[in-house]
């Protein structure tokens, strides 16, 4: 357990340095969660990045839509599949029970511990891909 502890513990001190180095504020939410703020041109977009050494994984959130009413929910499912198929990492993601759309995107460690280049790849291409269909999105949201 004290050397998954201590390997979670590097990997955010990791994750602070990166953000930090790119000049983007973030908050420590708890032993398993950093959450920042990126810049975009349709607003702010919000990423929460979680380290899971156990599993090995890197895995970041970035909320799209809070509430999508049930009439829309076929259209979005529909918009989020053909956009799915389009994108080269990560994924748009429904969750059903709560009405959200976020985007996803992991990053395996496996076997190793995770770099600098790793997430600032993840924050890249998440930034990227939102601030890309984030508009038309909450657009089907009405």
């Amino acid at each position: 357990m004290t050397s998954l502890t201590s390997r979670s513990a590097a990997s955010y001190a990791l994750l602070c340095d990166v953000l930090t180095h790119n000049d983007i504020p973030y908050e420590r939410i708890d032993d398993w969660c950093v959450t920042c703020l990126v810049g975009g041109h349709g607003g702010d977009i919000r990423l929460n990045f979680t380290v899971d050494p156990s599993k090995m994984l890197i895995t970041l959130y970035a909320p799209i839509v809070r509430h999508i009413p049930e009439q829309r929910l076929t259209d979005m499912t529909l918009a989020v599949c053909m956009l799915n198929h389009r994108l080269s990492d990560g994924a748009f993601c429904i969750d059903m029970a709560n009405s959200l759309l976020y985007f996803k995107l992991t990053v395996s460690f496996y076997n190793s511990e995770p770099l600098a280049d790793d997430y600032a790849y993840m924050l890249s291409v998440a930034a990227d891909t939102v601030e890309h269909y984030r508009q038309r999105l909450r657009s089907l949201n009405g």
